[in-house]
């Protein structure tokens, strides 16, 4: 369902962002507010090295109050949130490439990810795990170290019936 309130903003160039923030750390506020309830894609860019990462959301405050939590930045183990641990807030600018209507956003996000070849992002497909993989670490602790309940392993069981694995 459309949303009648809803005015598409983009660019007309994959070069030139709707907004840039250009201090993360002091337009915090600005930026939670600009993007209440927006549905978009943006780029964080590593003032320092120039890298890159991609990123949408259908709720784009939503996605930044995460990218604001310290918390949230050390659990997950991602490129971006290490580099933004390690480099501060300030030496990163974020630009909003365009908002889209919800069912386009990932599809969008995969035009930039095709076109600025971004470094932080692990994923090479937008929305899907499709090319991720494990490092070493991980892998050894899912099969030596992880211990599941029965239930759990009920359902990884059930989950697996009638895959066909490949060779």
């Amino acid at each position: 369902m459309k949303n009648k309130n809803f005015n598409k903003f983009y660019s007309t160039s994959t070069k030139i962002p709707l907004i840039i923030y250009f201090n993360v750390k002091t337009e915090k506020s600005k930026i939670l507010k600009d993007n209440k309830n927006k549905a978009g894609v943006y780029r964080w860019v590593n003032l320092i090295n120039n890298k890159t990462y991609i990123g949408s959301s259908i709720n784009l405050s939503s996605r930044f109050y995460k990218y604001f939590s310290n918390k949230h930045l050390t659990i997950n183990n991602t490129p971006i949130y290490k580099a933004i641990l390690k480099y501060g807030y300030s030496k990163f600018k974020l630009e909003i490439l365009e908002y889209t209507e919800k069912e386009n956003t990932i599809s969008t996000e995969q035009f930039y990810i095709d076109n600025y070849k971004p470094e932080y992002n692990i994923l090479r497909v937008a929305g899907s795990l499709a090319g991720f993989k494990h490092n070493s670490k991980t892998i050894e602790y899912f099969l030596n170290e992880r211990v599941l309940s029965k239930e759990a392993r009920g359902n990884l069981s059930k989950a697996a019936t009638g895959r066909i694995l490949s060779e």
